[in-house]
């Protein structure tokens, strides 16, 4: 089944989870309704070292994964186009207009039952929490034989973690809900990380959040 024979070929590249999923495309690309979810998974060691703020090891890290997203989505892409459909690889990290890219990862994943999305706005994992980076391909392909439940998990509960850690103080704490934005300060957060750390490296993110959260610390 191509289902099949595409996860395990994406899996054997070196991706941690594949999941498939019928979404809402971009405009540009009305025809693109489904979508295969690719997540890489983080360094445990690297983002065990992001204790007051991000590591020239965490930037890189950062950096190098998600080209290695883009090589992975790239893979996909080609081995649906020689299945007979159209593409669109979303790239791992890029903003388009303000904080958005050109389609939603998280939204991609959690309509394929791999994850949620937690009170830092983070997505979460089921295996591995927050500590996973994504990328998104966008095809014209049936995936239904790989649409699987959205996920029912709560790793967040009654957990603060990232709201008490958050150095911009631009988590609100609020549990997320389908379609809300403003549970957490994207200006405050992209201030902060501008001010705080640039000297890292032009476009460094903080990491923070990713390594307080207890969802990313279970050790499999």
């Amino acid at each position: 089944m191509m289902i099949n024979e595409l996860k395990e070929l994406l899996i054997r590249e070196g991706a941690a989870e594949v999941g498939f999923s019928s979404v809402t495309p971009p405009p540009e690309y009305p025809s693109l309704t489904n979508a295969v979810t690719i997540a890489v998974r983080l360094s445990d060691a690297v983002i065990d070292a992001v204790s007051n703020g991000p590591t020239h090891t965490y930037f890189h890290h950062y950096r190098t994964v998600n080209a290695f997203l883009d090589r992975l989505a790239l893979t996909a892409g080609l081995y649906l186009q020689n299945h007979g459909g159209q593409y669109v690889c979303v790239p791992a990290s890029q903003s388009i207009e303000g904080f958005s890219g050109l389609f939603s990862h998280k939204e991609a994943a959690v309509k394929a039952g791999l994850g949620t999305i937690g009170r830092s706005a983070l997505y979460l994992s089921d295996r591995f929490g927050p500590r996973v980076r994504l990328a998104t391909v966008l095809t014209d392909l049936d995936l239904s034989a790989g649409f699987q439940p959205i996920s029912k998990n709560n790793p967040c509960k009654d957990c603060a973690a990232c709201v008490t850690a958050c150095p911009a103080m631009a988590i609100s704490g609020r549990a997320y809900t389908p379609g809300q934005n403003d549970i957490i300060d994207r200006n405050a957060c992209s201030t902060h990380m501008k001010q705080a750390y640039q000297k890292i490296g032009r476009g460094v993110v903080c990491g923070i959040c990713v390594s307080v959260c207890p969802a990313g610390k279970i050790k499999l």
